[in-house]
Order: structure tokens, then C-alpha cells, then sequence
């Protein structure tokens, strides 16, 4: 199915501890410019607390995140190309680390 328009993503995003809300407000803020530079289909983008988010339970989530997508179709392909540029660089680190990754069994 093709995907055509703009549309807005939201992500909610719990911690683990309210102690980590500075250090993830941080990382949030270096992963935009990050974004920016990745996608070019990302209009906007903003991390808000719940409370600032109309509709939005403060249970539900410690933080929501909503970027404005443009040309999903062209966004959906730099996601893909991004994810698996990702995937490839960690077979390389852990290739050459000779790590064992492990996962948990269901």
C-alpha cells in the first residue's frame, strides 16, 4: 500500500527512574540535530511532558514525542536506509569487538 502526505508522528517514552529525565531530555535534544541531518522529510519536532499534550494521561507516558512528517513515501525510505546503515554498523562493532550478542527467549 503506498503512503502519500504529511502526517505527525508520536512516540511516548516512560523511564525507568524520574532521575533519568535530564540526561534523556539531553540525549533528545543531540538526537535532533541528528534527525535533521538524517531526514530532510522531518518539518518539525518537538518532546513534550504529557501535561502539554492535549488528551494525554501524565500515567501513560513521561514523555511524547511529535515530529511533523512531510513526503511519507520518501520518509519511510530514508527511515529504512537509516535503520539498516545502523544494523550494519553494529555487526562491525560487535564483529570487531568480538562480542557475543544475547537475547532474551520469550
Amino acid at each position: 500500500m503506498a503512503v502519500a502526505g504529511d502526517a505527525t508522528l508520536l512516540v511516548w517514552f516512560s523511564l525507568r527512574s524520574p532521575e533519568l529525565a535530564e540526561e534523556f531530555e539531553r540525549l533528545m535534544s543531540d538526537d535532533r540535530d541528528i534527525v535533521r541531518d538524517s531526514f530532510d522529510t522531518v518539518s518539525g519536532w518537538r518532546l513534550t511532558r504529557p501535561i502539554d499534550t492535549p488528551g494525554q494521561s501524565t500515567e501513560d507516558a513521561d514523555y511524547v514525542l511529535m515530529a511533523e512528517i512531510t513526503e511519507l513515501n520518501r520518509w519511510a525510505q530514508q527511515a529504512t536506509e537509516n535503520i539498516q546503515r545502523l544494523a550494519s554498523a553494529l555487526d562491525h562493532l560487535v564483529t570487531a569487538r568480538k562480542m557475543l550478542v544475547v537475547r532474551a527467549i520469550p
